[in-house]
């Protein structure tokens, strides 16, 4: 069974990755786990022997509004989870309690839905996109405008590099989703476009679940952000799948704030967002 971690900043925004989450549910044998992260408000004339029960007080009270924030959402989607549960951690630091909170419970998948308002990837303030560079648990990233539908088909954004290793994490979930995969490179050069249409037969014989790839020259004049629109408008995935890390080449030339930023605005598609090295 997947586990996903859905996390919520009980905003009407946050309903987005909520609903995502039960969609994808609905299509696979998930467990959801909807998390939030709250910030204790205890007066300072509390006396200090008295904080731990003011703190226990507040996380019962928390966890009461995520569960009724919960119930609100499911009372108006057509998909009912299987099993789920709630959760709520006090901690300062958002993004830290979602990836240790993610950890501790062997999540296969965390959830964040982003707020739009032109600042990168926005969470419970900016902690978003923290949360994709430290996460080595991929991340699904579901824009605050989603409409719900079916995911029928990935599109897979690829540097050709490590490409079966990364169809192979890609077609196994786009397997569970009972979804097929569609593949996107920019190339520089026509020497990298004849060697990817080369490879394709092979790819597409080993895993059969590779439908199409479109291979487009990198316009210089034109960001990434609004190529990958283009093609994204063209294949109408349900999913768009990158591969990404902190310290890469392809993380700083695709996934730049500035890039990431505009592509997650733009587009009304959800990402999965998956660390390079991913098994």
């Amino acid at each position: 069974m997947t586990k996903i971690l859905v996390t919520t900043d009980l905003s009407v925004a946050s309903k987005a990755g909520v609903r995502f989450a039960l969609q994808v549910a609905s299509q696979q044998q998930t467990e959801l786990i909807f998390f939030h992260c709250f910030q204790a408000l205890i007066p300072t004339t509390v006396q200090h022997h008295r904080l731990e029960t003011a703190l226990k007080r507040q996380t019962k009270s928390t966890l009461l509004k995520l569960e009724k924030f919960i119930a609100g959402v499911l009372r108006t989607s057509r998909f009912k989870p299987g099993k789920y549960r709630c959760a709520v951690l006090e901690d300062l630091s958002p993004d830290s309690a979602i990836l240790q909170y993610a950890q501790e419970n062997e999540v296969d998948f965390i959830c964040i839905s982003t707020r739009g308002g032109g600042q990168l990837l926005k969470l419970m303030g900016t902690h978003t996109g923290r949360v994709i560079e430290r996460s080595s648990i991929p991340v699904m990233v579901v824009p605050h405008t989603y409409r719900v539908k079916k995911v029928e088909s990935l599109l897979y954004a690829t540097d050709l590099e490590q490409v079966e290793k990364e169809l192979n994490v890609v077609c196994r979930t786009a397997q569970n989703l009972q979804a097929a995969v569609d593949m996107v490179h920019f190339y520089y050069a026509p020497d990298e476009k004849q060697e990817a249409e080369t490879l394709f037969p092979v790819w597409q014989k080993r895993f059969p679940l590779l439908r199409r790839m479109r291979l487009e020259a990198h316009q210089m004049d034109d960001d990434f952000a609004h190529q990958m629109e283009k093609n994204v408008q063209k294949l109408k995935p349900g999913l768009v799948v990158f591969f990404t890390h902190p310290k890469t080449n392809w993380f700083n030339k695709w996934f730049s704030p500035n890039r990431s930023e505009s592509f997650s605005y733009i587009t009304k598609v959800p990402m999965l967002v998956y660390r390079k090295g991913a098994k």
